[in-house]
């Protein structure tokens, strides 16, 4: 069974792009994927449709991997990003991985791709499935506090209309 995969691909040579696509749908994906390689075009696919993973080169003519990186965690996006690059040296790579990428693999050793794919994809479910559970906490927090008001507003109804009857007792046994 083919597992759907919607990969931007952020990479100058067509021939690179077409290798990863290659190998992830050899590796059981059904890769659907947009190949950008300047800003422009990054947010423009970024606007246009939801991705599951981006894998960007480190180095392109007029544009970087950084700068791809740094736009989409600006916008917000938790979306895996995953260097894949024949350039990155260790120092920038934990550098990228500080600044929000989750890995980074050499072209020349495209055997992590795979797996790395596969875990970040798993770990992306994570985070979404952690995010909705934190949203349903404060949702019932939320109803929780309005029970409580509406609790303590009933019991000063309850109060001023004890009140009442009291008074309304003592005026109809004086009648």
């Amino acid at each position: 069974v083919m597992v759907p995969l919607r990969a931007l691909i952020v990479e100058d040579n067509e021939d690179d792009c077409a290798l990863l696509i290659r190998m992830l749908r050899q590796g059981g994906f059904d890769v659907r994927h947009k190949r950008v390689d300047s800003a422009a075009t990054l947010l423009q696919n970024l606007e246009a449709e939801p991705w599951d993973v981006v894998l960007s080169d480190y180095s392109m003519p007029g544009f970087s991997g950084t700068a791809a990186l740094a736009l989409i965690r600006e916008k917000g996006l938790n979306t895996p990003f995953v260097f894949v690059s024949g350039t990155i040296g260790e120092e920038i790579a934990v550098n990228a991985m500080r600044n929000g990428a989750q890995d980074y693999i050499m072209k020349g050793n495209l055997k992590r791709l795979l797996p790395a794919i596969h875990r970040e994809l798993q770990e992306a479910q994570l985070r979404r499935q952690h995010k909705n559970a934190e949203q349903r906490m404060r949702q019932l927090e939320k109803f929780e506090a309005i029970g409580r008001l509406a609790g303590g507003i009933a019991h000063d109804f309850n109060n001023v209309i004890g009140a009442i009857m009291g008074w309304a007792e003592l005026c109809e046994s004086e009648v």
